[in-house]
């Protein structure tokens, strides 16, 4: 069953929507995101930028209820995607399922110039002491018909590897392949798939075509979000932008990290079905 219509506002990018100078944009992500189902509706927040402060000043200025959420999808365990997820659970005065990988909590750090965390600013139990309850899976969770996140994503392109990451397994400090990577799948009616990515760590090709398994739905509607294509070579931009073309999606919305040279690429394949996404931004399918 697909959803009839899905709204996707965009509380937190890097950048500005120039009619709505009055937002602030932040380096991270986070998407509220409210479809229609019969005559009910499903809200989910969609990870929560770096940090509640410019979160919650956008979540004012647009008039965004965060008591309306029904879920949590955090896509990956960075502090960009993660960093307002305490004082946003505290607004929503409920229990709310906050959706992710095993692994999203554990260490992540990088090493550009040097050693530094990038992980989570907080601890696990912080998010149960206020509301929340973190739904750990590798699995894809249904959140409500039409709508599921994809949990752990397959690896099976050539072109799309993850560098530049770290954590620590079974004692070993080791190359971070974010294998707690996810994104968000909509279905909606008469349309398609609509997936909404964090940061896309384990590629955007590899995580639409899942979505289009999980779900039993070859038509792909929309592609938005960070692609994590931002240190990304010409060959996988190309070999990236050859297989999206072969999807053939009636809108694409990169944005985040998917970097400017991607963006163009990207802009220049699709043409005005490619639109660069920003803070304030409403979005609707």
């Amino acid at each position: 069953m697909a959803v009839k219509n899905v709204q996707i506002t965009v509380l937190i990018e890097n950048s500005k929507n120039g009619a709505k100078s009055n937002l602030q944009a932040k380096h991270g992500l986070s998407f509220f995101i409210t479809a229609k189902i019969d005559d009910d509706k499903v809200t989910v927040l969609m990870d929560t930028g770096p940090s509640s402060d410019a979160l919650l000043y956008n979540v004012n200025a647009l008039g965004v209820n965060l008591e309306d959420v029904n879920a949590i999808a955090l896509s990956h365990g960075h502090y960009d995607h993660t960093g307002g997820l305490i004082e946003s659970l505290k607004r929503m005065k409920k229990l709310v399922p906050v959706i992710g990988h095993p692994t999203l909590f554990h260490p992540k750090l990088s090493m550009m110039p040097h050693l530094r965390l990038i992980g989570a600013p907080f601890r696990f139990s912080d998010v149960e002491s206020v509301g929340g309850v973190p739904i750990l899976t590798t699995d894809p969770v249904k959140i409500a018909d039409g709508i599921t996140t994809t949990g752990e994503v397959p690896r099976t392109t050539s072109f799309e590897t993850v560098k530049g990451f770290w954590t620590v397994r079974n004692t070993r400090f080791v190359d971070d392949v974010m294998l707690d990577d996810q994104s968000l799948v909509i279905d909606v009616e008469e349309k398609g798939l609509v997936v909404v990515a964090g940061c896309a760590h384990s590629g955007i090709i590899n995580t639409v075509k899942y979505a289009q398994e999980i779900t039993g739905n070859s038509r792909v509607h929309a592609v938005l979000g960070g692609f994590h294509l931002i240190r990304a070579d010409s060959k996988r931009l190309q070999a990236t932008v050859d297989e999206l073309a072969k999807l053939d999606p009636k809108f694409v919305g990169p944005c985040h990290c998917t970097g400017k040279k991607a963006v163009k690429k990207i802009a220049d394949a699709f043409g005005d079905r490619c639109r660069f996404i920003h803070t304030g931004d409403i979005i609707e399918f």
